[in-house]
């Protein structure tokens, strides 16, 4: 047998190398502003003034101003400039908006120049169909890439739990006294203090619990929308009781429908299991509770259903049926009949595209989506099905919330940006030559 150098095998081990070194990022547990920086700051400022206290503002020349809008606004400016110097961009988003309700803002425009419409017949609805889509889901959405999801479900946990008990305490504050506490430019518009009361929020002797956003409808609406993302970042039963009754205590039944929706589409996606006995525990007492507060409201069983939709069924009777719409812009309560009404059969078929557009792509995903991103298809769906009563669509702040629900749908995880530190790469394997020797072992055999 032939043998290869004196003190060599035929094909030896080669000789160890020089092992060399690359960076690779490594997530560390961060507290959010450390992890987040400007961008956690950002969300703050937005949840903040958009969810716990969406009411808070003022008004200039007439026209009512509140500090959610105007943290949107300014956020855009600087989210605008970080997302144009990133190449990472997900597409979907800019479709929605700027291929499906950008449309809909420029149709809005023609026909104001067209009829020759105020100010305040068409603004509102531009900046709906315009501003916001561009802001939230083309410029701001990238950035939640940049927290980890357990950051942005405690800021939602903690803007939900402060809406629910601020209303609660109100709620049975007017049992109790027949007042509810407001405070200006914070939990209401300086110019409308003491006003709640003369908002729709009476029902009998009792008034709706509208919290901070001194609207019974437009806070249950809010709520059920984010219902299904709230059962699943709150892990505390009792919060979640909580959560149920603010529901019923609105004295909403568009909220109370749409909160059945919400539990039948959370039971379907598995995300409740109605085989465990607390779940059957809690529905039980929801229905106590209801049970409890139709007497105080004087309604009977029949008062549930009410065949005139609350006096909503007077839009339909005026419905007019044409390929572009009425000469005016109006959405009221049925945000389905206010588009069809407003933009024609052409306009409603863009509407409906845009506003399930989230939706359709995250059941089309569903297998690849994280909990939180099913939990917000599911609450996009839940405030679709509240659209077909009252979707409170034009009153701040259920459209932008709406649009943050689907930016979340949109969020692929987290773009990790942490520190980065030394990782050992494998040492490539050496080549082998025709006669079985490779090149280290010819050169160390070499004299």
């Amino acid at each position: 047998m032939a043998t290869s150098a004196p003190g060599y095998r035929d094909a030896p081990a080669p000789r160890p190398r020089r092992r060399r070194t690359q960076l690779r990022p490594v997530a560390t547990r961060q507290t959010a502003l450390a992890a987040g920086g400007f961008v956690w700051l950002g969300l703050v400022a937005l949840l903040l003034f958009n969810l716990a206290l969406p009411k808070g503002g003022t008004r200039i020349q007439g026209f009512p101003i509140t500090w959610g809008y105007v943290v949107i606004a300014a956020v855009t400016v600087f989210a605008a400039i970080g997302t144009l110097r990133r190449r990472d961009i997900s597409l979907p988003p800019i479709i929605q908006s700027c291929c499906l309700m950008m449309p809909l803002a420029i149709f809005t425009y023609y026909k104001a120049q067209q009829f020759g419409l105020p100010s305040s017949g068409w603004l509102q609805y531009a900046v709906l169909f315009g501003f916001f889509p561009i802001a939230i889901l083309v410029f701001m959405a990238p950035h939640l890439e940049q927290l980890q999801a357990r950051h942005i479900a405690g800021l939602l946990r903690i803007c939900i739990r402060f809406a629910v008990a601020w209303g609660l305490f109100n709620f049975l504050l007017f049992l109790a006294i027949g007042q509810v506490i407001e405070i200006p430019y914070v939990t209401v518009n300086g110019a409308e203090v003491i006003s709640v009361l003369k908002k729709n929020n009476m029902r009998g002797s009792v008034m709706k619990l509208v919290s901070s956003f001194n609207n019974g409808n437009i806070f249950g609406v809010c709520m059920v929308m984010l219902m299904p993302l709230y059962f699943h970042i709150e892990k505390r039963k009792g919060w979640l009781a909580a959560f149920v009754i603010a529901l019923l205590c609105t004295l909403s039944r568009t909220t109370w429908f749409a909160m059945t929706g919400a539990f039948i589409l959370m039971v379907i996606s598995g995300q409740i299991r109605v085989n465990r006995m607390s779940v059957w525990v809690s529905l039980g007492a929801a229905i106590c509770v209801f049970l409890a507060i139709l007497p105080m409201l004087g309604w009977t069983s029949a008062n549930l259903i009410d065949d005139r939709l609350g006096g909503r069924l007077d839009y339909l009777k005026k419905l007019e049926v044409t390929f572009l719409g009425q000469d005016s812009i109006t959405i009221p309560e049925i945000v389905y009949f206010g588009l069809l009404q407003s933009y024609g059969l052409i306009g409603l078929v863009i509407a409906l595209a845009a506003l399930s557009y989230g939706a359709i792509y995250g059941l089309a995903h569903w297998g690849g989506l994280s909990q939180m991103r099913r939990s917000a298809v599911l609450g996009v769906m839940t405030y679709l099905f509240a659209c077909t009563m009252d979707g409170a669509f034009v009153f701040p702040p259920v459209f932008p919330l709406f649009l943050f629900v689907n930016a979340l749908i949109y969020r692929r995880g987290y773009r990790v940006a942490q520190r980065l530190v030394p990782a050992a790469v494998k040492p490539r394997r050496p080549r082998r030559h025709s006669y079985g020797l490779d090149a280290q072992t010819l050169a160390a055999s070499t004299p």
